[in-house]
């Protein structure tokens, strides 16, 4: 559903959107994956709120992949040329291909049922923080459970680490997710025009 009184974007314009919106989560990912800018200030890393955002915006389901290999290769890097840490390179790593699509999920969802307004950040907040919590599910407990470095995993062992770390996933998340909503009111205003998302 739109708002009659913003005019619709063209199809060319809907292609240029999804370019730059892929874009602009290349660069953040960049920025903040391998906290490479730490040591000038800590930027919370935005791998869930992108795919989320990912899913909300960009039509080509090719988007998802691109955004994964990108992902897996910042990793690499991280470890072959600047010497990292190689610890979550475990078999539990493939984990993150469920994390990171139930987030894409999610923004595909949150796109067909919800418009970027006031009286639908409820359900878009619910929506974030359920698929926060479903993605840190199969990353965070499938890290525990598969990595091999916990070899009396249980669900009592889990729980205290999903106490402990999830917050943190949650907070950045949302605050990801919150700047993306400023960005998509401010196009819209300054544009006079619907700003496109994957449902169109």
């Amino acid at each position: 559903m739109s708002d009659l009184s913003i005019t619709a974007p063209s199809d060319h314009a809907i292609r240029r959107f999804d370019i730059l919106v892929f874009a602009a989560l290349v660069v953040v990912m960049l920025a903040t994956r391998p906290h490479s800018l730490s040591e000038f200030v800590h930027l919370p890393e935005t791998s869930l709120a992108s795919f989320l955002v990912a899913g909300f915006y960009i039509r080509p389901r090719l988007a998802f992949p691109a955004l994964f290999a990108l992902a897996f290769a910042v990793d690499l890097a991280v470890i072959g040329v600047e010497g990292g840490e190689s610890f979550c390179f475990t078999p539990a790593y493939w984990m993150l291909l469920p994390a990171y699509g139930v987030m894409w999920l999610a923004g595909r969802f949150a796109a067909a049922r919800l418009e970027v307004k006031l009286a639908h950040l409820p359900a878009l907040i619910a929506i974030v923080a359920g698929a926060a919590f479903v993605s840190n599910a199969f990353s965070s407990g499938g890290f525990y459970a598969l990595s091999g470095h916990f070899p009396d995993a249980s669900l009592a062992g889990w729980l205290p680490r999903l106490e402990r770390y999830f917050p943190g996933t949650l907070i950045a998340t949302l605050s990801w997710t919150g700047i993306a909503v400023v960005a998509h009111v401010a196009a819209r205003s300054l544009t006079g025009q619907r700003v496109p998302d994957s449902t169109r």
